[in-house]
């Protein structure tokens, strides 16, 4: 018999005669812990930190009991013994809370995020400010805070929502978060807001002094579990990048990206975006391989994962589970519906007479568009012009920039949506988060030093692309 093969079934045999003198220990067996409810119980982190520190504590032979209570009563009830703990806050809370011990296991990052519209600000950040809003209670950010020389006036209050309100109703500038507070549908409320990292922190689980203990047995089983690699798997399922990515690719490789084919801006290798990205990367020394393509093959092939990046997408236009930047690499023009005359326009746009419109392939502006409308796609907006002319569909619909001269004059448009800002896309891996990191950081530090400016084709694009303040 072979010695490894005969090894493994005699630790097979142990562990089998250990579970049947050892029954497993049902819920109602289990002792209980009292802890805080988290603020977004269904965020992601939120259901990461419950399953891992769920399945660590019952192979303990405990269970959590989730109590709701306001953010500032929970360290209160937490360092007074009311609470057995606190499932996950931020490094530095043990200073303020003397009763509290750290449990020395990392569960995830997070940032200390300036919240803008990107319409106002460009890339905003805290020096473009004039005024603040907060929430009280947050021992990160007072001590974000009173780190600071100098900061905008700073307004407290007490819930995410009064401060997302003060924002959106333009009353400040910005506002100030943990980015694990805000909810989803505050950025599904807008294209145009931006979120800007000021500080990061690793968030930790912290328990009363009376249970120190047992705060050495969970980080025991929480570092059997990162080594038997539960925790990584934890980590895929619920999308958590690795603790403290080092902004470095490490010996010098190749990054891929690819894009649409668009005249001036990703057309040649001397092309703005493509120049953006190497100059973001050049403090790698990586070799960045660009490919312009058919705009539906180049997000077809970024889906399915044969380039590290896509170039110049919507937010919309990036695959689900992606990543997207934070930063914005341009702001597209308005998108335009082209017909002959303002009326038949009118008619198919607004009071659902049946027509026909025509976009470039790989394009999605029949999301724009009422039901009433028939979509065919053409490989240029030229084809879809042609396919005007001869009247074999009703309408175009793309940037008025396509249109020449002639074309603006003879023929009515009319905007179907707004500008909105474009992106970079990378894979959902420990890769693609390091990408995005380096990415960020380098053309935030290529726009502050003005030398992004050259790389358009003139200032007037420039303008449009909104990077910088508004005057």
């Amino acid at each position: 018999m072979n010695r490894h093969w005969q090894t493994g079934l005699m630790r097979w045999a142990w562990s089998f005669l250990l579970a049947l003198s050892c029954p497993v220990l049902v819920a109602d067996e289990l002792k209980t812990l009292k802890m805080d409810s988290p603020i977004q119980p269904d965020s992601p982190h939120s259901l990461f930190v419950g399953e891992l520190l769920g399945n660590a504590y019952a192979s303990l032979g405990y269970r959590l009991e989730l109590e709701s209570m306001p953010l500032g009563r929970s360290f209160i009830e937490a360092d007074e013994g009311r609470l057995d703990g606190l499932r996950d806050r931020g490094q530095s809370i043990a200073n303020a809370y003397p009763h509290l011990i750290r449990v020395p296991f990392p569960l995830y990052d997070f940032n200390l995020v300036l919240l803008a519209d990107r319409r106002r600000c460009g890339l905003c950040e805290l020096s473009d400010m004039n005024s603040l809003v907060t929430l009280r209670g947050f021992q990160f950010q007072e001590d974000y805070f009173n780190a600071q020389a100098v900061h905008p006036p700073l307004i407290k209050l007490g819930d995410t929502k009064a401060v997302l309100d003060m924002l959106t109703l333009k009353r400040v500038d910005a506002a100030v978060l943990t980015e694990l507070i805000v909810p989803p549908s505050f950025y599904q409320s807008s294209a145009h807001w931006i979120q800007y990292p000021l500080d990061s922190a690793s968030i930790f689980h912290y328990l009363h002094a009376k249970h120190a203990a047992l705060a050495r047995r969970l980080v025991s089983k929480l570092e059997e579990m990162e080594l038997t690699g539960e925790v990584w798997q934890l980590r895929q399922k619920y999308g958590i990048p690795p603790i403290h990515i080092a902004p470095s690719l490490g010996p010098a490789g190749k990054i891929s990206a690819i894009s649409g084919s668009w005249q001036g801006y990703t057309d040649t290798p001397q092309a703005t975006y493509w120049r953006m990205l190497r100059r973001a990367f050049a403090e790698q020394r990586v070799e960045v391989e660009t490919r312009p393509s058919n705009w539906k093959r180049a997000k077809q092939a970024f889906a399915e994962g044969r380039f590290d990046m896509l170039i110049g997408a919507y937010a919309f236009e990036i695959p689900p589970g992606m990543l997207r930047s934070d930063v914005h690499i341009d702001y597209e023009y308005p998108v335009v519906a082209v017909g002959p005359d303002a009326q038949s326009l009118a008619l198919m746009l607004d009071r659902g007479e049946p027509g026909k419109a025509c976009q470039v392939l790989g394009y999605e502006f029949a999301k724009w568009l009422p039901a009433n409308i028939e979509v065919y796609e053409a490989s240029t907006a030229q084809n879809c012009l042609k396919l005007l002319q001869s009247q074999r569909v009703d309408m175009l619909v793309d940037f008025s920039y396509n249109l020449s001269d002639e074309e603006r004059i003879s023929l009515a448009q009319r905007e179907i949506k707004e500008a909105l800002p474009l992106f970079v896309a990378f894979q959902n891996s420990s890769r693609g988060h390091l990408l995005k990191k380096i990415f960020e950081q380098g053309f935030r530090d290529l726009v502050a030093s003005g030398e992004v400016a050259s790389y358009f084709p003139e200032q007037l694009s420039y303008r449009q692309a909104r990077l910088t303040k508004s005057p």
